[in-house]
């Protein structure tokens, strides 16, 4: 047991000491004197003497018994009533052996009245039986007639040594560090809200809240509500209402601005915490930065959009190709019997402009044909190498005289840029009709048509990787305009043909679709930037090339009558009796059939009978494709011409005569032209029988 020197507390006389220990034992404890727990002073020492864990006791130097409080049992896990009523003996039972004696004279050295005040360390036992060590200070008060002392009061605390201080100041640093790096190693910055609003940074390793230095061991006070980004406060606001009127828990996403003026996306755990009593006292929470996550979920977007997009215009250009094949062999008969008739007449006769306006209006419409095959991709185009420059001069050159003087024309062309593969004119239409669209843009406000073209990589262009094109080099032709723009939807259904925002006299809606067409025929890709009332810029990637192609010679055609048997196959039968008349004008004998079937077995019945069979494409019960191929076997060296009103019917890279055909004509067929071709074809025939 130890030893201490007791020490009087400094401007603390004896008597207030009295009467302080007198009304603290009073007003605690005893149960008798419990009607002066109304006393302020009395409450507030109680409180004091409960937070620092002091226990409170008195010895009756004439009865021997001693009165204790409850932090005073608590200390040896009894509670008060076990100890009552508590002699000076049974004090002895729970005092350690080794510790008694000492205990006891050092208590009789202060009653007889050396020193003023005694304290000293023992050890006594628990409830369960091990020792544990206190504190125990105390004064002599209260004498009787003879000047003699009649009690002793006196505290009691745990003991802790100086070293066990140390170590326990130790372990709690240790338990913060601990507590501080498991929070710095949180993937997010961990936060406290206190009641007024004031937001504490907990985590130190992290930037996404702090403003000043990130590795400061001082807690980081911030104004959050200012970094949240404005059109997200509402929420955020409404957040908090939510979490001061009862405990709960919210997860929220928004954006915090940066002091680069910037946005994060966060996303925002977070809790409230109350008091016992049930009072606010403010909001936990751990934000996470997931601005890659919202970027990657755009993409995705993105890519979706994308992707129904294509898959939209695939079904649309699909649709297109069936109604253009369809109405090719509507403008069949109508061409090919104002032909005949203009044929028939002289140019004085009333007739002869009539037929001369139905064979415009069939040729306008024959072109307006060709712009839903090429949107729908069913047009075969002639690739050759493609100088690029030079096809924008020359749209230049054709659309200057047509603009107002209010538009200018600006050009940012790289001479340098490589050739492309694609067909010439289709180029040609592209840029005709980019340029087109940006003027009607700018018709009634004016600005600028700007024309640029570069080379762009792969490796250093962010959109071609977007895009997900093919790695290699691209050329890339911009047409922008400072126009009206256009919104979100717009540029959604931009592509689609037949949609336009412009009056019906001014466009049909197949411009930008025959673009589409184009572009994704030859390989590349478009795309579009616009602004509302700020213009729009549309952007074209072309893959380049290095090797130069030789174009192929364009035929010439000859009208040449001749004599010969042809079999005519088309299950339409407008175009079987057109097609009658005009083999007849040729010299021709004609033998025609609806069915597919019906001309193969009269074919294989009589094989050495014609000279020459036409066929449809898209028939009923067989295709030209599959008759052709059945014609071969029977009889191999009589030639098929092909007929078609669609466009596209086989790959580039399979020719015509692996499939019995010799030539193929495209619908609707011109007289000049079907008989040019019948006589190449039966000259050919006869060559080759002659060698």
């Amino acid at each position: 047991m130890e030893r201490y020197k007791p020490e009087t507390p400094e401007g603390i006389t004896d008597t207030a000491m009295n009467n302080h220990c007198e009304a603290s034992w009073h007003d605690i404890v005893l149960p008798e004197h419990r009607a002066a727990f109304a006393e302020p002073k009395v409450q507030a020492l109680r409180t004091a003497l409960e937070a620092a864990r002091v226990g409170y006791w008195e010895w009756n130097l004439e009865t021997g018994l001693v009165r204790i409080d409850r932090q005073w049992a608590d200390l040896t896990g009894y509670h008060p009533e076990e100890l009552t009523p508590f002699s000076i003996d049974q004090w002895k039972e729970l005092c350690h052996p080794e510790d008694i004696d000492v205990a006891f004279t050092s208590l009789e050295e202060h009653i007889h009245g050396n020193p003023d005040f005694f304290e000293l360390v023992i050890r006594v036992r628990h409830k369960t039986g091990t020792w544990v060590r206190v504190i125990d200070r105390g004064k002599t008060l209260g004498y009787d007639s003879q000047g003699r002392p009649s009690r002793v009061v006196g505290s009691r605390q745990p003991f802790e040594t100086e070293r066990g201080m140390q170590n326990s100041k130790t372990k709690q640093k240790n338990s913060e560090r601990e507590l501080q790096s498991l929070i710095d190693n949180i993937p997010g910055s961990v936060y406290h809200i206190d009641a007024s609003g004031l937001t504490t940074v907990l985590s130190r390793s992290t930037e996404l809240l702090l403003s000043s230095d990130p590795g400061s061991h001082e807690p980081q006070f911030i104004d959050m509500i200012s970094m949240v980004h404005p059109d997200d406060r509402q929420k955020v606001n409404a957040s908090y209402r939510i979490l001061k009127e009862k405990k709960h828990s919210l997860t929220l996403i928004y954006r915090l601005l940066t002091p680069q003026n910037n946005f994060l996306w966060v996303e925002d755990h977070k809790t409230s915490t109350f008091t016992d009593e049930g009072q606010y006292a403010g909001i936990d929470g751990i934000l996470y930065d997931i601005s890659e996550r919202i970027a990657s979920q755009e993409e995705t977007r993105r890519l979706e959009s994308q992707l129904r997009k294509s898959q939209r215009l695939e079904t649309i250009g699909t649709l297109a190709g069936g109604i253009a094949h369809d109405f090719n062999n509507i403008l069949t008969p109508i061409l090919g019997y104002s032909e005949m008739g203009l044929a028939t007449i002289t140019e004085d006769d009333p007739l002869h402009d009539y037929l001369t306006e139905i064979m415009q209006a069939a040729e306008r419409a024959q072109k307006l044909v060709a712009q839903i095959l090429t949107f729908s991709r069913a047009q075969d185009g002639k690739p050759a190498p493609v100088n690029i420059q030079s096809i924008i001069i020359e749209a230049i050159k054709l659309l200057r005289p047509s603009l107002p003087s209010t538009i200018s024309i600006e050009q940012g062309i790289d001479q340098s840029c490589r050739n492309v593969l694609a067909d010439p004119s289709q180029i040609h239409q592209v840029i005709v009709n980019l340029c087109t669209n940006a003027f009607h843009a700018m018709e009634h406000t004016g600005g600028t048509l700007r024309i640029d073209l570069k080379e762009v990589h792969q490796e250093s262009d962010r959109t071609l990787a977007m895009l997900k094109l093919p790695e290699t080099s691209y050329a890339e032709l911009t047409v922008s305009d400072t126009g009206t723009g256009m919104d979100d939807i717009t540029m959604e259904r931009v592509f689609e043909p037949f949609f336009t925002t412009k009056s019906i006299d001014k466009g049909t809606g197949l411009g930008l679709s025959v673009v589409h067409g184009i572009v994704t025929g030859a390989n590349g890709q478009i795309t579009v930037e616009s602004v509302k009332a700020k213009g729009s810029s549309f952007h074209v990637y072309l893959p380049l090339i290095d090797e130069n192609h030789p174009t192929e010679p364009i035929e010439k055609l000859r009208f040449i009558t001749s004599t010969g048997s042809v079999l005519f196959v088309d299950d339409e039968p407008a175009a079987v009796h057109m097609m009658t008349i005009m083999m007849t004008k040729l010299g021709f004998s004609i033998k025609a059939e609806q069915s597919p079937i019906a001309a193969l077995k009269l074919f294989r019945d009589h094989p050495g009978a014609y000279d020459l069979v036409i066929t449809d494409l898209t028939m009923p019960e067989m295709t030209g494709l599959q008759l052709a191929a059945e014609l071969r076997k029977i009889s191999p060296e009589t030639p098929v011409i092909l007929m078609t009103g669609y466009g596209k019917i086989i790959d580039h890279d399979t020719p015509l005569s692996h499939f019995g055909i010799s030539r193929l004509l495209k619908k609707p067929v011109k007289l000049v032209q079907l008989a040019a071709t019948i006589n190449e074809v039966l000259s050919a025939t006869n060559l080759s029988k002659t060698t």
